[in-house]
């Protein structure tokens, strides 16, 4: 008990103190996390409903979260391109749930690994562009990046 509580601690402060590429990267590393959970269940032939839905509802809130970071006054085709994409996961876990299937989770982890892959690679190459942005220079992540809102 005192260990989790410890690191749901550290947690805390991990999100807290993150810039804005990094919560991206941790969204989506929670959205993998939640959706391989969901599909576990899915996949086991006696699955734990609750914690199936538990899974699926973190799912869908982590992606109506990205879809609230979304910032329609930046790169209007790519933030255009992410909501399609994002309304389609959350089609595509609509499906697994009524289907009782985990191939449509499957899709959507494989989107999700790929975007988690560019946006950290964006993010790399931001960090080695500004290396001084611990030090309270402003990034100029949010202009690659285009899409988070400030």
């Amino acid at each position: 008990m005192r260990r989790q509580l410890t690191y749901d601690k550290y947690q805390q402060m991990q999100v807290q103190t993150a810039d804005k590429g990094n919560l991206l990267l941790m969204l989506y590393d929670a959205l993998v996390v939640a959706l391989k959970k969901a599909q576990l269940q899915l996949d086991n032939g006696t699955a734990d409903r609750q914690e199936f839905s538990d899974q699926i509802f973190k799912s869908r809130e982590i992606i109506l979260e990205l879809v609230g970071a979304l910032d329609p006054n930046a790169n209007q085709e790519m933030t255009e391109s992410l909501q399609s994409l994002y309304d389609y996961f959350l089609w595509q876990i609509s499906q697994a749930v009524t289907e009782k299937k985990s191939e449509p989770i499957s899709d959507v982890i494989q989107h999700v690994t790929g975007l988690r892959q560019a946006w950290g690679q964006a993010v790399r190459e931001n960090r080695a562009q500004q290396p001084n942005t611990q030090t309270g220079q402003p990034s100029n992540l949010r202009s690659q990046m285009g899409t988070i809102k400030a």
